[in-house]
């Protein structure tokens, strides 16, 4: 886990032994979310400017707002009880090896060379990225080797792990530190908005605060080894 690029929050490169988990193929969708609210009244989120769209992924929803503040409200609680399932955020190391398919030190989910056509950003390839898109879509739609759509690009996605510089240790099923003095949680994946290679390597971090909401912010579900 990850790498010996100029960004210092990836070094130092360390092992992580992972158990088996399960990792949802796409993020969450608005018309998900919607059935969320629909059957715990709550209201919708902020539309974003493009208005809500159903195969789109969901945005403007915070990490408070998906786990819960105490352990029984919010979409995860929510869709595990539907569901049967122990369904939450992945963790950081999760997300990682999720994003790069099992292929380890790949830059990309899809390899190792920067490819705009299968990367839904700014100036992409894929089609004009002024918004989200849908998160499966009929054309330029590009999985990676576990068959994930949208390990890089379309949203960021909020993780479990509170965001912290990384041990040099090794470490079995992370989760991340339990505190911080900022209380900011780890994002991955690049977002449509930005069109720097950089923040769409399988290795990029981002941050933000717990009840933070905005346009570029979305999530999928894991469940697994916690």
């Amino acid at each position: 886990m990850g790498s010996t690029s100029d960004f210092e929050d990836e070094q130092p490169v360390h092992n992580v032994t992972l158990s088996a988990f399960w990792i949802v193929a796409s993020p969450v969708t608005v018309a998900i979310w919607k059935e969320y609210c629909s059957a715990t009244k709550l209201a919708m989120p902020e539309e974003p400017e493009w208005d809500w769209i159903d195969d789109h992924p969901i945005v403007n929803v915070s990490f408070d707002e998906i786990m819960g503040l105490d352990g029984t409200d919010g979409f995860c609680p929510w869709t595990s009880q539907v569901s049967g399932l122990n369904l939450t955020l992945p963790t950081e190391a999760q997300f990682e090896y999720a994003a790069r398919g099992g292929q380890d030190g790949v830059a990309y989910p899809w390899g190792d060379v920067f490819d705009q056509s299968k990367v839904w950003c700014s100036g992409s390839d894929a089609g004009d990225a002024g918004k989200t898109a849908p998160v499966i879509r009929s054309s330029n739609i590009s999985r990676n080797a576990f068959g994930l759509t949208d390990m890089a690009g379309n949203v960021y996605q909020w993780c479990f792990d509170l965001y912290a510089p990384y041990s040099a240790a090794a470490q079995t099923d992370d989760t991340g530190p339990k505190s911080t003095p900022s209380n900011c949680h780890c994002l991955r994946g690049g977002t449509w908005k930005y069109n720097n290679l950089g923040y769409f390597r399988s290795t990029s971090r981002d941050r933000g605060g717990a009840n933070v909401a905005i346009h570029t912010y979305g999530f999928r579900l894991a469940s697994g080894a916690r």
